[in-house]
């Protein structure tokens, strides 16, 4: 639970009902002559059966020069509406104060000293110093791809959302608010639309990286220690929802270790991990700072598997790429792979052109794609690709199980 406290100052111009204003933490989202909404950045805890209770969020507004009259009206956890009445036609200048708590804990990389990535860091040493001193092999992928049942649950609380948005504008008399109310379902539609798409295209993916988790988490538990003279190269993941929740969930159904690395995302509860995807990790490391994260999940694995996924995954897929493209991380002991090239072809086609146009080296900078780009030695390729959860794992192992053949599975050398 966090304080927040904000300030604005607005100003309207009644001779061209134009809305501007100051401050952080809000913005003016729509406006309409004398009426306009102000949204918070972030929502604030407001009950409006209990208007009075310390929990919700105190709105004080002072009219500046006195010019007309300015009220709030529609006041959520969101927001409110202000309207000026029966002013001149001079600029209106007023301001408010919001006093509440945030509705849930929402990260600020800005805010971030030293202190918490410094301790990132040491964390990360502690964990692997004494969970994973032989590294371990990262999944990626995106933290929005669901398994079908799961993708069609969202589908039907988007629907939901829409009957609730058009009930209320059925009953709703406030032009203003009618307006908002056909914005918010606008843009619930398109998410509907997209949704049916994610239902039909992605699932797979997330039943790919289950099969994955499986085939690890059994090679894991059963077969591992023998392998690799008693050494562990335990599954890893970002910790998160999606794809990396199906790797996790597999790798544990079948009694293996995963680690989790995450950061927060304002979804879910820093400390309490029931029914949260966090409980598929059954040890997870949860960091201030977002980009030493990504580090320390690239810098500790032998093998770094990418399954589609979306920003997140295309940064974590450019930093290991010139990672091991500038030497920081050593070719010949650290494999990237990309799995599902179909899903991967137009990033492929990306770095074509990025190599064509002489911004990364012609000849070492190549994915090894077969029957496409496979005729060069070894050493000219950054990456490879898998068509399946069971090539990926075939190359994962075999890559694993040479490096400890050739005493360099470890990650201080």
């Amino acid at each position: 639970m966090k304080q927040v406290e904000l300030y604005g100052t607005v100003f309207y111009e009644p001779a061209t009902n134009e809305w501007s204003g100051s401050g952080t933490g809000w913005w003016i989202e729509k406006t309409e002559k004398n009426i306009a909404k102000i949204t918070f950045e972030e929502p604030i805890t407001f009950d409006p059966r209990t208007p009075a209770k310390t929990k919700n969020y105190s709105l004080s507004i002072s009219n500046i020069n006195d010019h007309g009259n300015i009220d709030a009206y529609n006041v959520d956890e969101d927001g409110f509406i202000l309207r000026w009445e029966t002013y001149p036609n001079e600029t209106c200048i007023a301001s408010f104060h919001v006093i509440g708590t945030q509705v849930c804990f929402v990260p600020n990389d800005r805010a971030l000293g030293t202190d918490e990535s410094v301790a990132d860091v040491y964390a990360a040493e502690l964990l692997f110093s004494y969970e994973a001193k032989y590294g371990v092999i990262t999944l990626m992928g995106s933290g929005t791809i669901s398994c079908k049942e799961i993708a069609e649950e969202k589908l039907d609380i988007l629907k939901s959302h829409a009957e609730k948005l058009q009930a209320d504008m059925d009953k709703e008399k406030d032009p203003f608010c009618l307006g908002l109310l056909q914005d918010k379902l606008e843009r619930t539609k398109i998410r509907m639309e997209r949704q049916h798409r994610i239902v039909e295209k992605s699932s797979k993916y997330w039943d790919s990286a289950l099969k994955f988790g499986e085939l690890w988490g059994n090679y894991s538990a059963n077969e591992q220690e023998e392998a690799l003279g008693g050494c562990y190269v335990p599954l890893c993941t970002g910790g998160g929802p999606g794809i990396m929740r199906a790797a996790a969930q597999g790798a544990r159904n079948q009694h293996a270790h995963v680690i989790g690395i995450d950061c927060q995302f304002g979804v879910d509860n820093f400390f309490n991990l029931k029914d949260t995807y966090s409980v598929h990790s059954n040890q997870r490391l949860r960091m201030n700072n977002f980009s030493i994260r990504e580090g320390v999940l690239i810098n500790y694995s032998h093998v770094i598997l990418f399954w589609p996924g979306g920003f997140g995954t295309a940064w974590e897929v450019y930093e290991t790429l010139s990672k091991i493209q500038t030497n920081h991380l050593r070719r010949h002991r650290t494999k990237a792979i990309f799995v599902h090239p179909e899903y991967w072809e137009p990033l492929f086609k990306c770095i074509d052109n990025m190599r064509e146009h002489g911004a990364i080296n012609s000849y070492g900078d190549r994915i090894k794609i077969p029957g496409v780009d496979d005729q060069l030695p070894d050493e000219a390729y950054l990456a490879e690709v898998a068509a399946g959860p069971e090539e990926a794992f075939e190359k994962t192992k075999e890559f694993v199980e040479k490096l400890y053949q050739k005493n360099q599975l470890t990650l201080k050398a």
